[in-house]
């Protein structure tokens, strides 16, 4: 009779394990998984994070190697950690370390290394945090499986649930939809938001996650996509690399010194206009000289700037309207490859029609570009007549004032 008792109390146990198992929610994995980082309070793991940006067709890939600590009195970073980057981007190599030991900060790469006193600089600390892609549902004191601010109770995102295999592991793969949201300001849509995290079925250890945007803009979808890897993890520390003895003897240390940098003043108006010839997308040269005698306005910007593709619209829309009339409008993108970031195709997507022109790097310092986009007014004598940094609403109004005026005289 026990027996037979015992056999039914297994059965029923079995029946309302498989049962619960059977509805599983992605919420209830992710509660899981946050209990399982919760309980995380050291470590050493190795990471690999790639990252393709919205306008860029190249990914960008990182190799992160990381020994910390959490410590809830810590308000920098919450932690100690000796942190090491690498990248592995073709053309990008480089190793930098940062080391944090709660009462100095140490950055160092190669030869060289700077460190920060928390007592004097605990706010320029702050200010540097965003150096370092931690792998967050390890590292930080809230440790939560999710990266970034998606919220259980908010319900405009939608939650789905999945079986996968990582690296032969078992997983739960949850799925995370975000609500389109559309930026009339900027002309922008995000069509697409999605979150993806893979979770160890067998201890919930979140194994990794990755984000994806797709956006809509002036006719061109760009899509900007994340992913964190966790390669190896070990719940242990050997706490001797997180003081300043674990610096590399190669490093040369020395104190940090702030420096402000001073945004240089536009040029002056009335100021003749620093000349130069540059290349269009067909490789033929345009040069400030030759359009001497019209109204010019030149545009310094680049593909990855959301303000400067903003203003794109209003600029074409004022070359349309004025084009036979005197004036000339310019773009001067210093920071693109023609080629590469495939410029004539996502002008095209844009509608831009008036010239645009390839320089380097030194002609926005000539013309004190210190944000983008940056405007200058040249009136037909050559000179600076009007400058304007930055995209609002009313961008194209107040050029187009400036225009009718300039054309007037």
């Amino acid at each position: 009779m026990k027996k037979l008792l015992l056999l039914c109390t297994l059965a029923l146990a079995v029946a309302l394990v498989g049962c619960k198992t059977q509805h599983l929610t992605a919420k209830d994995v992710i509660l899981s998984s946050y209990q399982k980082c919760q309980s995380i309070q050291c470590g050493h793991y190795e990471a690999g994070y790639l990252m393709k940006y919205m306008s860029d067709n190249d990914t960008a890939y990182y190799h992160y190697t990381c020994d910390f600590k959490k410590s809830l009195s810590d308000t920098i970073f919450g932690k100690t950690f000796n942190f090491l980057e690498e990248s592995k981007t073709v053309g990008a190599n480089y190793k930098c370390g940062y080391i944090y030991t709660g009462n100095e900060y140490v950055l160092f790469s190669d030869s060289l290394g700077t460190v920060m006193s928390c007592d004097k600089w605990a706010r320029d600390i702050v200010d540097r945090r965003h150096q370092i892609e931690f792998y967050t549902p390890l590292t930080n004191r809230s440790s939560y499986p999710l990266r970034g601010a998606i919220q259980l109770l908010d319900t405009s995102y939608t939650y789905s649930l999945s079986e996968t295999k990582l690296d032969g592991k078992k997983c739960h793969l949850v799925s995370i939809l975000g609500p389109q949201v559309e930026d009339k300001n900027f002309g922008m849509k995000i069509i697409r938001y999605e979150t993806k995290v893979w979770i160890d079925k067998k201890d919930y250890l979140p194994l990794k996650y990755s984000t994806a945007f797709d956006i809509v803009q002036q006719k061109d979808t760009m899509r900007e996509y994340k992913e964190f890897k966790l390669l190896s993890f070990s719940p242990q520390v050997d706490e001797t690399k997180l003081t300043l003895d674990a610096v590399p003897k190669t490093v040369t240390l020395k104190d940090y010194v702030p420096y402000t940098p001073k945004e240089p003043e536009m040029l002056p108006e009335g100021t003749p206009a620093p000349l130069w010839s540059l290349p269009n997308l067909a490789g033929d040269t345009v040069s400030l000289a030759d359009l001497k005698g019209k109204v010019v306005l030149v545009d310094f910007f680049y593909k990855s700037c959301a303000p400067c593709c903003a203003a794109l619209p209003c600029l074409q829309s004022l070359h349309e309207k004025y084009k036979d009339k005197g004036f000339v409008m310019i773009g001067i993108d210093p920071i693109d490859d023609p080629v590469k970031a495939k410029m004539a195709d996502f002008l095209a997507k844009r509608d831009v029609t008036y010239t645009v022109l390839f320089s380097d790097r030194e002609l926005p310092k000539e013309y004190h570009v210190s944000g983008y986009p940056t405007l200058y007014f040249i009136d037909r004598n050559g000179n600076i007549v009007h400058t304007q940094i930055g995209f609002s609403t009313t961008l194209e109004e107040e050029l187009e004032k400036k225009l009718v005026e300039m054309l007037g005289k």
